[in-house]
């Protein structure tokens, strides 16, 4: 329950727009949802690797 509280917190208090540049790719996105993606991409990164670890 307080991971969720701080997560909408998080949120409210990071809605501004950010623009993102990667190589000629330009985005505008609330920094919150450019975080979370971050996060997600880590995320897989590390199942993948923990994956072909356990190989």
């Amino acid at each position: 329950m307080a991971l969720a509280v701080l997560a909408v917190v998080f949120v409210l208090q990071n809605q501004a727009v950010a623009s993102i540049q990667l190589f000629w790719v330009s985005v505008r996105a609330p920094i919150w949802l450019a975080l979370l993606a971050v996060f997600l991409v880590g995320w897989l990164v590390g199942a993948l690797v923990r994956h072909n670890r356990a190989r």
